[in-house]
């Protein structure tokens, strides 16, 4: 009641200019007849217009324009509306988006990075094949990369804090750094306009330190259910399939670590497990796959190397190390098949999911079915090779 409170408030302050001017990055740009169609992403909007005009590729581009407010429903507010515009400016380019292309030869490569860092997007070829891969998920910001984030500057951050703890030895050095970090995280939600993702693993970052430093258990379904009631309060922009999916991830490492012990071998095979289970999950929304899609687990492992490396690299100004070595994988995406199961199997797999987090032997056959399924998309793209 609170979310829909405040947005038909925004709602309202929106409709109040028949005419509103404001700032927007490009997140997809397409050509439809004689037409151009821009998806536009703000603080707080995401929407589509059009132009006629002779545009360059506007993606990722920052853009000033005049929206017509008039025809825009609450619930299209809610979500993605359309409205026409008119007097479209392009801005310039800010000195990180700047930094990272100068150190990429590709465009493809340096769109890449700029949404690994910056919660930038990607082209339509490149998020298709990113996609056959079944690696679109490390493209986009998460928890993964608020994870290593955190770890990085815990690690430049913490003897800094030894130091000044020699005057202050009362004082708690966790608490003290994690306060530090939340900060300058909430700093990087804001300059990357929130991302669903990213705001669901801020909030869970916070919840879980906060259960953990009252001595709570951190892996029962009221923190998850804490998360998504006050995501929904105070973030508009968590109402999308990006959030849905993030939630649901979630949820699946909840229920592998209620019935295994977190142990550095159990989370390699927690990548393995995640691929299965959110195989069907994003399989009923996006159907691409090819048989290097099946490497994905070890992919994940290997971009926890990957990721830290590079931010290293980007800083010293050598990030196009791996440039030949991404080109080379993201080849392996260009042919795919379609594999797409039907909602309803959608919800039944979620349905039983929840009662694994109770019983034990639906656990075992949700990772039953979801390997079923891997092999039926198997046996798809064999079949059409």
């Amino acid at each position: 009641m609170l979310r829909v409170y405040f947005s038909f408030m925004n709602y309202l302050d929106f409709k109040s200019h028949k005419y509103l001017t404001l700032d927007a990055k490009v997140i997809n740009h397409y050509k439809k007849r004689n037409y151009y169609v821009l998806k536009l992403k703000t603080k707080t909007l995401t929407f589509y217009t059009t132009s006629r005009e002779d545009l360059k590729n506007l993606l990722n581009e920052n853009i000033e324009l005049t929206i017509v407010t008039k025809n825009v429903s609450f619930k299209d507010y809610l979500f993605t509306f359309y409205a026409p515009s008119f007097n479209i400016k392009l801005l310039p380019v800010t000195k990180a988006e700047e930094y990272i292309e100068k150190q990429h030869e590709s465009k493809e490569i340096s769109d890449i990075f700029k949404a690994l860092f910056l919660g930038e997007s990607v082209s339509y070829d490149t998020r298709q094949k990113l996609s056959a891969l079944g690696v679109s998920h490390l493209i986009a910001l998460s928890g993964l990369h608020l994870g290593f984030i955190s770890l990085f500057l815990y690690l430049i951050i913490s003897p800094i804090y030894r130091l000044f703890q020699r005057k202050f030895p009362y004082r708690n050095r966790f608490v003290d750094i994690a306060a530090v970090v939340f900060v300058i995280e909430f700093i990087y939600l804001y300059i990357t306009s929130f991302p669903p993702s990213l705001v669901r693993a801020y909030l869970l970052e916070i919840l879980l330190f906060l259960y953990a430093y009252y001595l709570q258990n951190p892996f029962s379904l009221k923190v998850l259910t804490t998360l998504i009631l006050i995501s929904l309060v105070f973030f508009e922009k968590v109402l999308s399939l990006g959030y849905f999916l993030s939630i649901t991830g979630v949820f699946y490492i909840y229920l592998f670590f209620r019935y295994f012990k977190p142990t550095f071998l159990n989370s390699l095979i927690l990548s393995f497990y995640m691929f299965a289970v959110m195989f069907v999950i994003s399989h009923a929304f996006f159907g691409n796959f090819n048989l290097y899609q099946l490497l994905s687990p070890v992919v994940n492992i290997l971009f926890s190397l990957f990721y830290p490396l590079e931010i290293i690299f980007h800083i010293l100004g050598y990030g196009g190390v791996f440039d030949e070595v991404l080109k080379g994988y993201l080849n392996l995406g260009s042919e795919y098949v379609g594999v797409k199961f039907p909602f309803w199997f959608m919800l039944l797999f979620l349905a039983l999911s929840l009662v694994a987090f109770f019983k034990r032997w639906a656990f075992y056959g949700i990772n039953l079915i979801a390997v079923l399924a891997i092999i039926y998309a198997i046996g798809v793209s064999v079949g059409k090779i």
